[in-house]
């Protein structure tokens, strides 16, 4: 009986499911032209979106939307203009597929007055298909870029204006900021009347911006500058003008400070009332003979400042940013030795740690040298007999080695102690005790004493 049930079930389930199939099948609707073939008119834009279908309708739906919207910005065209901003830039190739995508993201987000024409969907993927009447989209186009152009010949006019009166960054700022408004539109030629003279507004602005930019200076006080390590170089002393060709210095550029040695502190600033700027290097530390201080016009600060975006930012970084240099020629400090070595009662002339300290620090790139110095190397060691140990004689060395500056202060002292030979012969045993002295002056005392002098 059981069995018999089983089987009665299983052919009722098969018979449902066959017609739940056929029911689903029934109810797909054809699938219409405009899925089979693109349609192309002369009226209208057409953008056609589809995707795979998800357990959430709302946002399968809402994705095919944007891609139908996306579609459709892609079917309208972009012609570049050969008096636009773009054609200049035409032979980067990667300017051309920058602002096709950027054109392309705009004109989608400003897609307005379109309207859905039909839907269609399977088991498995969601079509939409909308369109846009092309002269709806032009009346609209040719209003927003009224209004762009207007507001671009305002900061463009305001910028001109500015540079005549000597406020440069000023100047430069209002002329990035007219760039903005019809960045959608530098494919076009966009013609204005400007002093009774028809420009073409967005070339117009190119040519005022890079000409206010290429006559800004950036000039060194000094050109070179002469430092010991260990020593700083306070703001006075590297400086650096900003002028204008037309008006001499001016106030209030940005700048950035580059230091080829390390990253220094405050390195962005703006030229003040007199045109300066002052910038500081702390202890100079270099290995080099020679280290290079560049500042430049801060560009990206005004760009910052007038709002631009990154492919505003990409076509003014390819104008030359004025910058200046100053060579700074790395000083070596000097050194002097005084040296009290004594083995066995017996004063050593050159002694062992003197000439290790002479040859250490000049292949360190160091000046040895006898009277005026730096810094002076005091040098006390004594190899005294110990208690012998048996046949083998013990001779211990002691002392200190200080470094002390030109004015007399001490800035590194090492005790020397430790310091044992054993050999059958004492004076075997002292060489010992002087060549263990020497080595770890080498190994570490030596390390230490650079250190003290290009770190202080």
């Amino acid at each position: 009986m059981n069995i018999r049930l089983i089987l009665v079930a299983i052919v009722l389930a098969g018979l449902f499911g066959c017609g739940s199939s056929k029911k689903t099948q029934q109810q797909v609707a054809p699938q219409p032209e405009w899925v089979k073939m693109r349609p192309s008119s002369a009226t209208y834009y057409y953008g056609i979106g589809a995707v795979r279908k998800t357990m959430d309708v709302g946002q399968y739906q809402q994705a095919a939307r944007q891609n139908a919207l996306a579609d459709m910005a892609g079917e309208i065209s972009t012609n570049i203009s050969s008096n636009s901003v773009l054609h200049a830039f035409e032979s980067n190739l990667n300017f051309r597929e920058d602002f096709t995508s950027t054109i392309k993201a705009q004109t989608q987000q400003d897609l307005e007055g379109y309207e859905l024409v039909d839907s269609w969907e399977d088991l498995e993927n969601y079509w939409v298909y909308y369109r846009l009447s092309k002269s709806q989209y032009q009346e609209l186009k040719e209003r927003r870029k009224s209004e762009a152009v207007k507001r671009s010949f305002d900061f463009f006019t305001s910028g001109v204006s500015e540079r005549e009166q000597g406020n440069i960054r000023t100047a430069i700022v209002q002329l990035l900021k007219s760039l903005e408004p019809i960045k959608p539109y530098f494919s076009e030629s966009l013609p204005v009347s400007y002093n009774g003279q028809e420009i073409f507004l967005g070339n117009e602005i190119f040519k005022e911006l890079s000409a206010t930019i290429s006559n800004l200076e950036v000039v060194p006080v000094r050109k070179t500058l002469d430092v010991k390590i260990g020593e700083d170089l306070a703001q006075g002393q590297i400086a650096f003008e900003t002028r204008y060709e037309t008006q001499g210095r001016v106030s209030d550029i940005p700048l950035q400070a580059k230091y080829s040695e390390k990253p220094i502190r405050n390195n962005k600033l703006r030229s003040d009332g007199q045109g300066l700027a002052k910038f500081q290097i702390d202890v100079v530390r270099s290995t080099k003979t020679r280290e290079v201080f560049t500042t430049e016009v801060n560009i990206d600060d005004m760009l910052a400042e007038a709002g631009a975006d990154q492919f505003v930012r990409r076509m003014v970084h390819r104008f030359t940013i004025p910058k200046g240099t100053i060579a700074i020629n790395i000083i070596r400090p000097s050194f002097s030795i005084e040296s009290n070595e004594i083995m066995l009662g017996e004063q050593q002339t050159p002694g062992v740690l003197e000439t290790s300290f002479r040859q250490k620090a000049i292949d360190a790139g160091f000046v040895v040298k006898s009277g005026n110095s730096d810094y002076t190397v005091r040098i006390m060691a004594v190899a005294s007999p110990g208690k012998d140990g048996g046949q083998f004689k013990t001779v211990s060395l002691d002392g200190q080695i200080a470094i002390v500056n030109s004015n007399g202060t001490k800035i590194y002292q090492q005790s020397l102690e430790g310091f044992i030979g054993r050999h059958f012969d004492y004076k075997q045993a002292a060489d010992d005790a002087f060549r263990e002295a020497r080595r770890r002056f080498e190994n570490s005392f030596f390390r230490d004493i650079q250190e003290a002098v290009t770190k202080r």
